[in-house]
């Protein structure tokens, strides 16, 4: 299962823009990171409920929308033994069929093998975690089905799609952790934890509400409410020291998870945003181009082939090192602050180089 829902969270729908001169707009390709945990939850819940579950149930479970979850399950319907069966006049309840899809009965093309295989590479970074695990099982599972001449045709296939993962966390101490996570979140289960904060180089014991997992260059994050607080705590996963699932079910925080994600640069967002300007020099420009780095940035190209970039935004710790990865290529205009910090910061790395 977990194999056609990494496959489809590769196949995300493209966001499609044309380029034109001023201003700028571009072609995309934005994969919903969390889609794949998501539709992952709904089929651990069905799983366990023999009864079935309605749309109101699942949607109050894993605080979404029920409109997102009608797109979920028509998606599961199609591909899974996920059954709709009528409940009353108005009410319908979904389960999962295990009598139906028998995995002889599937049959696989070379392409849908190569994807499998393109899946499993580009998971590279979560190596040891139970998503990884799962999908490797499957290949496994299915080389059982092949035979010897099919298999080797199956290996000159996975020559096509190499594993490059670089930065990434090592998460094999954590698959247990991460795996209670992927529960709790479906179930929502309160949990306790310990979370090492790096920067301060302490170790704080925390309740937590947890709302979503991110994955987010080459790393995992957990979106999470902490005590009482109604705001949304982003928490490396890897820094999670121990776990405990509690057994009672928390009422949904007034907060909105997508919109939360929507305006985050990179993975964090704080209270207050601001107007970003950056500009970057003509020769540059086309690295901007053929990229996007958030949903809601605009791009002007100028006639002496700067371009213009801007975007609304809270993310100085991680925008700041991103102009400064550009060096004398970028230079940030606005806000004052980010400008005035970003100037100290290149005197301060320009001094150990005199």
């Amino acid at each position: 299962m977990l194999v056609a829902l990494a496959l489809r969270h590769r196949r995300a729908p493209v966001d499609a823009r044309r380029v034109t001169a001023n201003p700028i707009e571009l072609t995309s390709r934005r994969a919903d990171s969390q889609q794949l945990v998501r539709q992952w939850a709904i089929l651990r819940l069905l799983s366990d409920a023999a009864a079935g579950r309605s749309v109101k149930d699942l949607a109050e479970q894993l605080g979404v929308s029920k409109a997102t979850i009608q797109r979920d399950l028509a998606t599961l319907e199609r591909d899974f033994a996920v059954v709709e069966q009528p409940q009353g006049k108005q009410k319908r309840l979904y389960r999962l069929d295990h009598s139906v899809r028998a995995l002889e009965a599937i049959t696989f093309g070379a392409a849908e093998l190569l994807a499998i295989h393109a899946a499993l590479s580009s998971l590279h970074g979560l190596v040891g975690t139970p998503i990884h695990d799962d999908l490797r099982t499957v290949v496994t599972k299915l080389r059982g089905f092949l035979s010897a001449r099919h298999n080797g045709g199956l290996d000159a296939l996975a020559q096509v799609f190499a594993p490059h993962a670089r930065g990434y966390v090592d998460y094999g101490a954590q698959a247990g952790v991460i795996d209670q996570l992927v529960d709790a979140i479906a179930r929502r289960r309160t949990c306790t934890l310990s979370y090492f904060a790096a920067w301060r180089g302490t170790t704080r014991r925390h309740t937590a509400r947890p709302l979503r997992l991110v994955w987010h260059r080459s790393a995992l994050y957990l979106l999470a409410c902490l005590g009482d607080h109604e705001r949304i705590t982003t928490l490396a996963v890897q820094r999670i020291r121990d776990l405990d699932v509690g057994k009672g079910e928390f009422t949904p925080p007034r907060v909105d998870v997508d919109a939360h994600t929507h305006k985050a640069f990179g993975i964090f967002v704080a209270d207050r945003e601001e107007d970003v300007e950056i500009h970057f020099a003509a020769d540059v420009a086309w690295q901007l181009l053929e990229r996007t780095f958030h949903p809601d940035e605009q791009k002007a190209l100028r006639d002496d082939g700067v371009l213009v970039y801007k975007l609304r935004s809270s993310a100085q710790w991680e925008i700041v090192p991103w102009v400064q990865s550009y060096g004398a290529a970028a230079r940030l205009v606005s806000p004052p602050a980010w400008r005035d910090l970003l100037a100290r910061s290149l005197t301060a790395a320009a001094a150990q180089y005199a």
